[in-house]
C-alpha cells in the first residue's frame, strides 16, 4: 500500500516542468538524519518514508540521488527515488530500506543532486545491526517414537547465538539449550510430551536487540508404519529408474522401503512420506511387487501393498463399431462385422491388418451382420445376418458370397437370429448355431451341413456361447450353466450339464479345460474345478465384468477389465496351474472415467491381442476396436537360457500344389514361446503348442507350385539357436 501511495504522490509532484538556477538550497528532506533503528542481522527492515519538499514557488529538477559510503550496500531504495521535476511548494515521497550486514552501528550518506545547485544535498543514513533472526532447516532426528524417554535433538539452520533458547510452543516452556555453532543448537524434549502421536511444536528465539523467533515441529510416531498410497501406481517394465513416493503415516527417520522384502534406496521426506528409488534391474521385468516400509528398531514393518511393473504394450484404437471379431491365422488378418449404422461401409466385413492397424478393405456381407465364425482352414467365413434371419457363408480370401442358410422363424412367428455360431474343427461345411428367438429369447441349438439343417437339435438348456473341443464334442454356455453336446452327422445330443460351477458373462475352452469369466478353471472330464484365479466381479451395464482369455500352451490366462490387482482397465496375466497373478498391462488411458465395457477378447499372432471397447452407459454407447502388441505379455517368462531346438518330424510331409490352406504339425524338442518357423528362409505364421510341438499355418499361396521347402525352427535369445532342417515336398 505504501508503494502505490508513493507512486501517486510522485505523479502529482511532476506535473510542473522547468528548471531554475538557484543560489540557495531549495529543498528540505525529512527526516534528517534518516534513522532506521535496530534491524536483525541480514534481515531487511520495514520500508521507511523519506519526504523531499520543494520550498520555493518554482519547479526544481532533481537530477540524481545516490547512496554513498563504505557501508552504502546496507541501504537501498524501495521502489523509485524522487528523480525529475518537483513542482513549487510540493512534496515527493520515496521509500528506503536497511539490511545490516554486520552487528553494530552502520552509516552512509544520501546524496541529492539538484540542477542549478553546485553541491549535492547530503543526508546521513543511520542504522544498527542487531541479533539475527534464527532460521530452522531441519531437526535431527525429525521423528521420535511414541512413549520414548526424554530425547536430545539437534536443531539445524542458521543465525543461532550462544544466547539462543528453545521452547515448547504450546506452553512457552523453556527447554535446556546447548549452543553448538551458528548453524546448530541442541535441546532436550521431555518425555511428558512424547506420550501422544502427532506434532510437538518447538520454537527457538534470539534475544534483542534485533533477534526474533523461528518455528518447527517434531513428529511423534507410532512404531508401526502404514502405507496409504504410492505414486506413481505403476511403472512400465524396461524403463529407466524412476522415483516412487510412498505416502502413509508413522514413518520414522531412517525408515526403509522394501521391494519384495529387500530394502531399496530410500529418502526420508516426512513422517508421512518417503521417496524410494527402484533400480533398472528391479524394473526390468513385469510383475506385481510387494512394497512395505520398515521402521528402524524398535519399530516394525508395515503391511505390504502391491505395486505394478506393467508389461510394455503398444495400443491402436480403430473407430469401427464392430459387433464381432475373428482372427485368420493363415492370412494373419482380423475380420470385423459392422452394422448398417456405419454409413457407406455398413453391413460389411472389415479386414484389419493388426500388425499395422490398417483397415485394408470392406466387403458387403448382408443385412445387419453380427456373429462371425471361421473354419480351421480359413476357407469360409460364416456371418450371422440379423436383418435377414440367416447365415451368409463367404469364400476367403475374396469374400465372395457362397450359400445363405435360413434360420427360419420361431413358433410365434418372430425371426430366429444367431445368438452364437461355431464351425466344426474337422469339417469346414458343418456349423452349430444357437438361436435367439424374436431378438430376446433363447432358442434351440441347431446343426447345419452347408445349407441343410440336421435332424437332431438340442432344445434345452439354453446356450448363447459355443466352442468346439473336437469334431465330436461341443460345449455350450449361458451364465451359470455349462453344457456338453455330442456331435454326429445327424446333429447334436446333450450328454452332460453342470450348473453353478462355471460362472461369469463369458466362457472359453482351451487345452481340454473350461474357463469361466469369474476365474473358474473347470475340468469337464472329472466334473471338478481345478481352481479359481481371482479376477473380481463386474456388474451393471457400465461394467460387464471381466473377459478371460486362456492359453494353455503358455500356461497363462489373461483377464481383461478391472481386477483386484489393477484398479483401472488393464490386462492381468495369471499362471493357470498356480492360479496366481503375474503382472498387468495397463490400459488406463482407454478408460479415463471407467465407464467402459469390453467384449470379443481374442489373440492374434504370437504377440497380439484385440477386443471391442464400448464407451458409455446403458444404451448411450459407442464401440471401437482395440489392437494391442507386446513383446513380453504373451511370452511365458523364463530366467533360463533357451535351448537349441531339435526338429524330428513334420505332419503332413507332402501336399499337392494348388490345394488349399492346411495346418502342419512340427514335432521335436526345445521349442519355446517365441520360437519361429521358417519356410525356405521366410518366417511363417505359427503357434506354440508345447516344448515338443508347434503348428504352422501353410497358405495356399505357399504351395501354389511344385517343389520342396526346408523347414527350420529358430529359438530367440538368451541362448536359443537354429534347428536342423526337414524337407517338405510339394507334388
Amino acid at each position: 500500500m505504501h508503494r502505490n501511495l508513493r507512486v501517486a504522490v510522485v505523479c502529482a509532484c511532476f506535473v510542473l516542468t522547468g528548471t531554475l538556477a538557484l543560489a540557495a538550497v531549495p529543498v528540505v528532506v525529512f527526516p534528517n538524519p534518516i534513522q532506521f533503528g535496530t534491524v536483525p542481522l541480514n534481515s531487511t527492515g520495514a520500508p521507511l518514508s523519506v519526504f523531499l519538499t520543494n520550498t520555493t514557488a518554482n519547479s526544481i529538477n532533481v537530477s540524481n540521488i545516490t547512496i554513498s559510503g563504505t557501508s552504502s550496500g546496507n541501504f537501498a531504495f524501495y521502489g523509485f527515488p524522487c528523480l525529475g521535476n518537483v513542482s513549487g511548494n510540493q512534496t515527493c515521497e520515496m521509500y528506503m530500506t536497511f539490511t545490516p550486514s554486520a552487528m553494530g552501528n552502520i552509516s552512509a550518506t544520501l546524496l541529492i543532486a539538484i540542477t542549478g545547485v553546485t553541491t549535492p544535498i547530503s543526508i546521513p543514513l543511520e542504522g544498527t545491526g542487531g541479533n539475527p533472526f534464527p532460521n530452522i532447516t531441519s531437526l535431527s532426528p525429525p521423528t521420535v517414537y511414541l512413549n520414548s524417554p526424554s530425547t536430545t535433538i539437534s536443531i539445524n539452520g542458521s543465525g543461532f547465538l550462544s544466547s539462543t533458547l528453545a521452547f515448547l510452543q504450546n506452553n512457552n516452556t523453556q527447554l535446556p539449550t546447548t549452543f553448538v555453532s551458528a548453524t546448530q543448537i541442541k535441546t532436550q524434549i521431555p518425555d511428558t510430551v512424547l506420550s501422544n502421536t502427532g506434532a510437538v511444536g518447538i520454537y527457538v528465539s534470539n534475544p534483542p536487540p534485533g533477534g526474533g523467533a523461528a518455528f518447527t515441529s517434531l513428529e511423534v510416531v507410532s512404531p508401526e508404519p502404514t502405507i496409504g498410497d504410492v505414486s506413481p501406481t505403476s511403472i512400465v517394465a524396461g524403463t529407466a529408474s524412476e522415483a516412487i513416493l510412498v505416502n502413509g503415516s508413522n514413518f520414522m527417520s531412517g525408515a526403509k522401503v522394501e521391494w519384495n522384502g529387500t530394502s531399496i534406496p530410500t529418502t526420508y521426506l516426512s513422517s508421512s512420506q518417503l521417496q524410494a528409488q527402484p533400480t533398472t534391474t528391479e524394473l526390468a521385468t513385469a510383475g506385481i511387487f510387494q512394497l512395505s516400509v520398515s521402521n528402524p528398531p524398535p519399530g516394525t514393518i508395515s503391511p505390504a501393498v502391491a505395486f505394478d511393473v506393467t508389461y510394455p504394450v503398444s495400443v491402436t484404437v480403430l473407430d469401427l463399431p464392430a459387433n464381432d471379431l475373428v482372427w485368420d491365422p493363415f492370412a494373419q488378418l482380423i475380420y470385423a462385422s459392422l452394422p448398417s449404422s456405419y454409413g457407406p461401409n455398413g453391413n460389411s466385413t472389415a479386414v484389419i491388418n493388426p500388425s499395422t492397424g490398417a483397415v485394408t478393405g470392406f466387403f458387403f456381407a448382408g443385412s445387419e451382420p453380427t456373429k462371425l465364425a471361421i473354419d480351421s482352414a480359413s476357407k469360409y467365413l460364416y456371418v450371422g445376418l440379423n436383418g435377414s434371419s440367416s447365415i451368409q457363408r463367404l469364400h476367403l480370401p475374396t469374400f465372395i458370397p457362397d450359400i445363405q442358410i435360413s434360420l427360419g422363424n420361431a413358433q410365434n412367428g418372430g425371426p430366429n437370429l444367431a445368438a452364437a455360431l461355431a464351425v466344426s474343427p474337422t469339417n469346414s461345411h458343418a456349423i452349430a448355431v444357437s438361436l435367439m428367438q424374436n431378438g430376446c429369447c433363447s432358442g434351440p441349438l441347431e446343426f447345419f451341413t452347408d445349407g441343410t439343417k440336421l435332424a437332431n437339435s438340442v432344445n434345452s438348456p439354453a446356450m448363447n456361447q459355443l466352442a468346439f473341443a473336437s469334431g465330436t464334442t461341443l460345449y455350450g454356455y449361458i451364465p451359470n450353466t455349462l453344457s456338453q453336446v455330442a456331435v454326429t452327422s445327424t446333429g447334436g445330443t446333450l450328454t452332460q450339464q453342470w450348473n453353478g460351477l462355471v460362472t461369469g458373462n463369458t466362457f472359453q475352452y482351451s487345452g481340454g479345460l473350461i474357463f469361466g469369466g469369474n476365474g473358474q478353471e473347470f475340468n469337464p472330464t472329472t466334473g471338478l474345478l481345478q481352481g479359481t484365479f481371482d479376477v473380481g466381479n463386474g456388474c451393471c451395464c457400465c461394467n460387464a465384468g471381466v473377459e478371460v482369455l486362456p492359453n494353455s500352451a503358455l500356461n497363462r490366462a489373461f483377464a481383461l477389465g478391472q481386477t483386484p490387482f489393477f484398479n483401472s482397465l488393464g490386462i492381468t496375466s495369471y499362471n493357470l496351474t498356480q492360479f496366481t497373478p503375474l503382472a498387468v498391462a495397463s490400459l488406463a488411458e482407454l478408460s479415463p472415467f471407467n465407464s467402459v465395457s469390453t467384449s470379443k477378447f481374442i489373440q492374434w499372432g504370437t504377440n497380439g491381442l484385440a477386443f471391442i471397447l464400448t464407451n458409455g452407459c446403458c444404451g448411450n454407447t459407442t464401440s471401437q476396436v482395440v489392437l494391442l502388441q507386446s513383446s513380453t505379455l504373451l511370452l511365458a517368462a523364463s530366467k533360463t537360457v533357451n535351448p537349441v531346438p531339435v526338429l524330428t518330424s513334420l505332419s503332413p510331409t507332402t501336399a499337392s500344389h494348388g490345394t488349399w490352406n492346411f495346418r502342419m504339425t512340427l514335432r521335436g524338442s526345445g521349442f519355446v514361446p517365441g520360437s519361429v518357423v521358417t519356410w525356405n528362409g521366410r518366417t511363417r505364421s505359427t503357434s506354440y503348442v508345447s516344448a515338443n510341438q508347434m503348428t504352422v499355418y501353410v497358405t495356399a499361396a505357399t504351395i501354389a507350385s511344385a517343389g520342396t521347402a526346408n523347414i527350420v525352427v529358430k529359438n530367440p535369445a538368451p541362448g536359443g539357436g537354429t534347428s536342423n532342417a526337414l524337407t517338405f515336398t510339394i507334388n
